[in-house]
């Protein structure tokens, strides 16, 4: 290998490590010298937009790429970027907006919104360069919709075969929870495919054991920040 070669590969190697927050995101990540004011981002109607501060941390200027990632199934473009790329100098802080573009729904929708940042090259070092990719949930909030601290209260469970457990959201609202629910008083566990109910979603859990007499359901459900609050207990229909 020519030393040209050798020289080009230390300084243009970039190693890309994405840092996905869970949909249960619980603190604001501090990566790439970039850290985020909040753990989520929530895009209310009534403003018609939503906003994340960033701050970079660290010594060096870090280029922010931000974007919207929709969930498996969204096809709908409902969200503008603002800036979508920018310089953020060392100690400054940079506040990027979300701004609605399509008419609201009656209904909360969820989103992920994606932060990139990558640091400035530095051609006389031989260090690699790191790109940290961090992803935070986005809710977008309709005005007429009445804040609920515990949107999970609305949520139905139905027994639906000796093994199988059928969880209805049937409010408006996006309920983030732990994906492991028990079934009492015989402490039988299952396993949701997702951790977060969608409004009207109704998703099957299968449970590691058959039940006979099982009268309620334990979830532990998250708040809007993403921390997991007391475990909350619910009637079983059968």
């Amino acid at each position: 290998m020519s030393v040209i070669k050798q020289k080009y590969l230390k300084n243009c190697i970039l190693l890309s490590i994405a840092i996905i927050s869970p949909v249960l995101s619980t603190s604001a990540a501090n990566a790439s010298g970039m850290k985020l004011e909040t753990s989520v981002v929530v895009v209310n109607t009534d403003d018609g937009e939503g906003v994340m501060t960033l701050k970079n941390t660290d010594a060096k200027p870090v280029l922010l790429y931000s974007s919207v990632e929709n969930l498996p199934g969204d096809k709908e473009e409902s969200l503008v970027v603002t800036p979508p790329v920018v310089r953020v100098n060392p100690g400054d802080n940079q506040t990027v907006r979300f701004m609605l573009k399509t008419p609201p729904k009656a209904v909360e929708q969820f989103k992920r919104a994606i932060f990139e940042g990558i640091p400035a090259a530095d051609k006389t070092s031989d260090k690699l360069q790191i790109t940290v990719r961090q992803n935070v949930p986005l809710i977008i909030h309709p005005s007429n919709l009445k804040d609920n601290p515990e949107p999970w209260t609305l949520l139905q469970f139905k027994q639906t075969g000796t093994d199988t457990v059928q969880i209805t959201n049937t409010g408006a609202y996006v309920v983030r929870m732990n994906t492991s629910i028990t079934l009492l008083p015989q402490n039988v566990n299952g396993s949701m495919p997702r951790a977060y109910l969608l409004p009207g979603d109704v998703v099957s859990v299968k449970l590691n054991s058959a039940i006979t007499n099982g009268n309620k359901v334990q979830i532990t459900p998250a708040n809007l920040y993403g921390y997991f609050v007391k475990p909350y207990q619910s009637s079983l229909a059968h």
